[in-house]
């Protein structure tokens, strides 16, 4: 073994026994972590490390859209977000329609387009809003609720492959930064 990443930190523990008053391990990781991730050292890497993140992100959502496209290729959907909003709907009497297409971070005329799609296949159905005459609701029916329910089996496969690799505190850590991304 070469054992290169040991040679590392001998060398940045040499340095530190140098330069700082204290010989303790936790003032070494504190020095340790202003020397690698000072301001310099962000601003050197930031531009290019957020441009990465967001490849990452935007190749991850791709390949996720074309393995979930695979499994509904044999299903009455065409889309995720059609399954998506099958989901949602299980989980709740009813949406105004504006409301799921929201909860979806879509357009509205790609939301309403999804909504027009499950309707004229059968899995949802519209009806008045009881509190605003202008606004539709819609509900799951019983062929939604057929459709969800075989292919969710086959949908909660895909994701459990997808975050196979990590474990159970890699997945909270990803949830967590996710989370915190998506309140931008």
């Amino acid at each position: 073994m070469k054992y290169s990443l040991l040679q590392t930190v001998i060398a940045y523990l040499e340095t530190y026994e140098k330069e700082a008053q204290s010989t303790d391990i936790e003032g070494f990781v504190i020095w340790m972590n202003q020397r690698l991730f000072s301001k310099e050292s962000i601003e050197e890497h930031s531009a290019h490390d957020d441009l990465l993140i967001a490849f990452k992100l935007i190749h991850l959502n791709r390949d996720i859209k074309k393995q979930a496209k695979g499994v509904l290729s044999n299903s009455m959907l065409g889309s995720i977000d059609e399954y998506s909003f099958l989901l949602h709907l299980d989980h709740s009497m009813s949406f105004r329609k504006m409301e799921i297409i929201e909860m979806h971070n879509l357009e509205a005329p790609t939301g309403i387009d999804v909504i027009k799609r499950l309707l004229k296949a059968g899995l949802i159905e519209e009806f008045p809003d009881s509190e605003d005459r202008r606004a539709k609701r819609i509900r799951l029916t019983q062929a939604g609720k057929s459709e969800l329910d075989e292919l969710k089996p086959k949908m909660d496969a895909l994701w459990s492959e997808l975050v196979a690799p990590l474990k159970v505190n890699e997945k909270v850590l990803v949830s967590g930064v996710l989370d915190k991304l998506m309140r931008m």
